[in-house]
């Protein structure tokens, strides 16, 4: 899919190849603010032990994995730049990993967001950002978390479990970050992410991030309480939403796109949610509180390569699985084979479904079909109700409600007000713009 849509053929002409994902730049319109020629560069140690800050005017290298101990607070300036190395074996990606009790302070602005890439400028080139916390997951408190090999020696002192009773845990501040390129596989089924939360409290502040280009996941909770605003998800192989041990944190205004002329992984969900592995009823159980979320697959279902079947056909638009619950209300799901899989999903009881707006190219429903209130099942993608469908986020009035049934009848019942804003709209954006992600952190 389109990144970018421009009104002007200068603008075009300029973003084009970066913002559709088909080379790497190294600087671009939303990379930090400072040129490469003024940057210095700076390899970032095994162990950050002691209170850090990370500033703009540099570029810090991760040749390997960069542990924040449970002492210390990683301090990032808005238009910072880390870059992770390539390592042929997977086992010593480069990754930047808070443990348990360390804190990361990542105030990025609008203008000036931190950027988190690889410095070979390719998918998988880089492990990603980790942040491991304190807060209830399913699993005990410990589990090591998925994408690190525990049979390579650690540094001393550094544990990479996850999990505790603290459900108001405090990680830090991740605000105006992008993170690309990332997701380097240890082995199958044991992959990085770009964003990787495991038991991530309530007290950590998570919003206006992006996900861009990543191997994996694009965000996956392992158990935790993290609230998170402002999402996006740009052409990550796998899930683009991935909630696993427990999460039972809250999420508003997200967004997901796929770009078709791409490979993915051979089962990409827009959301994808399991208790756990097994299915089990192990406690608590997980249950995600979404509202507010676009999730775009492709106008046919198809990618290039990758993908369900020899036609790569992607999977589920949402995939709830294994005895879990969720909350899934005024949101916009459309372009995959399935809008909603419902598959040995916790009982009614444990879900609500309600007042969002679906299509599914083939079909909208598989497995069992959900029960809920004023689900809008559009007749085709056109009759969703947006401006335009498959416009790009640079795009001011691209993805953004014109008419019913995206227009209106969003419904915030059951919702913790503290937390959600309440809108008329469904999906990611208001009617006039989506000005949230037209800014220059998104790329």
């Amino acid at each position: 899919m389109k990144k970018f849509l421009f009104s002007t053929a200068v603008a075009l002409t300029t973003c084009l190849v970066c913002g559709l994902g088909l080379t790497s730049c190294s600087e671009d319109a939303g990379d930090s603010p400072a040129s490469v020629s003024t940057r210095t560069t700076e390899n970032l140690p095994e162990v950050i032990s002691v209170d850090k800050t990370l500033y703009a005017n540099v570029t810090y290298v991760l040749t390997g994995k960069t542990y924040v101990d449970s002492a210390a607070t990683l301090t990032i300036e808005p238009g910072t730049r880390i870059e992770g190395v390539y390592n042929s074996d997977p086992d010593y990606a480069s990754a930047l990993i808070v443990t348990k009790g360390g804190k990361i302070m990542a105030n990025g602005t609008a203008s000036a967001p931190i950027i988190m890439t690889a410095q070979n400028g390719t998918k998988g080139g880089w492990g990603g950002l980790v942040l491991l916390g304190q807060a209830t997951v399913n699993q005990g408190n410990a589990g090591v978390i998925e994408g690190i090999d525990t049979s390579i020696t650690l540094p001393s002192g550094i544990s990479v479990t996850y999990g505790g009773s603290n459900d108001a845990d405090n990680s830090g501040v991740l605000t105006y970050v992008r993170v690309e390129y990332a997701g380097a596989a240890i082995s199958e089924a044991n992959e990085l992410n770009a964003f990787t939360f495991g038991g991530v409290g309530s007290g950590t502040t998570v919003d206006h991030c992006q996900a861009y280009h990543g191997a994996d996941d694009a965000f996956e909770f392992f158990g935790g309480t993290v609230n998170c605003k402002y999402l996006v998800a740009t052409a990550n192989d796998d899930d683009s939403f991935d909630f696993d041990f427990g999460y039972t944190g809250k999420i508003q205004f997200a967004v997901a796109t796929i770009d078709a002329s791409l490979s993915y992984s051979s089962n990409p969900n827009g959301i994808e949610c399991d208790n756990d592995g097994s299915g089990t009823s192990a406690t608590p159980k997980t249950h995600p509180y979404l509202s507010n979320l676009t999730i775009v697959g492709t106008s046919n279902g198809i990618v290039a390569g990758g993908g369900v079947g020899t036609t790569h056909y992607l999977k589920d638009g949402a995939h709830f699985r294994r005895n879990c619950g969720f909350t899934l209300k005024n949101s916009i799901i459309y372009g995959f084979p399935y809008a909603i899989e419902l598959q040995n999903a916790a009982t009614d009881a444990y879900y609500t479904f309600g007042y969002n707006v679906i299509n599914g190219v083939t079909s909208t429903y598989t497995g069992t079909t959900p029960t809920g209130t004023s689900i809008t099942v559009a007749a085709s993608v056109a009759a969703i109700g947006l401006f335009d469908a498959w416009g790009g986020y640079g795009d001011t009035v691209a993805l953004t409600p014109d008419s019913d049934p995206a227009l209106s009848g969003a419904n915030f019942t059951g919702l913790d007000a503290s937390f959600f804003t309440s809108t008329t709209y469904k999906g990611a954006f208001s009617s006039t713009e989506d000005a949230w992600t037209s800014a220059t952190w998104v790329k």
